[in-house]
């Protein structure tokens, strides 16, 4: 398998955006990426669709649906493969994470392994991440964003409704922390990426 020179996640709402809100960001992030062959683009909307065995942009309302029938067990176990894949539910997370940053710094990443990832290594086996951050309701972005804030992989963040200086601190802080930049648009955000990472097609 070809290994990948650059991995990124796309991070964004998902539980509390509509259907365009989930997808239609993604889209136009991975279409102004389209063709650069050494960028391996994982997208958590398709990745966890499969792992719950729903279309996609489906997933929230089966995940949804296990909460109001009170079915914690199952819901515990969808989600954990949401955003650990195959791990096994009894690992110490934080050794896991730190062994799957060494991981892709020794071996490498190729795109086959993404069905067997969940968000949490996809971020942590990220070159850096993308996020769009629009004024939705969101927890998992945040979570992600703090994943790559912990492990230093550049989170570049697009707030499409507000400015740098009225975003939040503790968001801006971690962008900072990170290593990463804010934009406006999501073109600005691709066209410093196939800049600073000198993409080729």
């Amino acid at each position: 398998m070809d290994k990948l020179k650059y991995t990124t996640y796309l991070a964004g709402p998902i539980e509390h955006a509509t259907k365009d809100e989930m997808i239609n960001p993604r889209e136009d992030i991975t279409k102004e990426l389209y063709g650069y062959k050494e960028v391996g683009i994982y997208d958590p909307i398709k990745q966890e669709s499969e792992k719950v065995g729903k279309e996609s942009g489906e997933q929230v309302k089966y995940i949804q649906g296990l909460k109001k029938a009170g079915r914690y067990e199952q819901f515990f176990h969808n989600m954990w493969s949401i955003w650990f894949g195959q791990i096994n539910e009894n690992s110490d997370i934080i050794q896991v994470l730190q062994h799957l940053r060494m991981t892709k710094h020794i071996h490498g990443n190729t795109k086959a392994e993404f069905n067997c990832w969940g968000d949490a290594e996809a971020v942590v086996r990220s070159d850096f991440i993308i996020v769009y951050l629009p004024d939705t309701k969101t927890v998992g972005t945040h979570w992600e964003l703090f994943l790559a804030a912990l492990f230093r992989i550049p989170a570049y963040v697009i707030l499409p409704d507000r400015s740098k200086t009225e975003a939040n601190s503790t968001m801006l802080f971690g962008v900072m922390l990170s290593g990463g930049e804010v934009f406006y648009k999501i073109k600005d955000c691709t066209d410093h990426i196939k800049e600073k990472y000198n993409l080729v097609k």
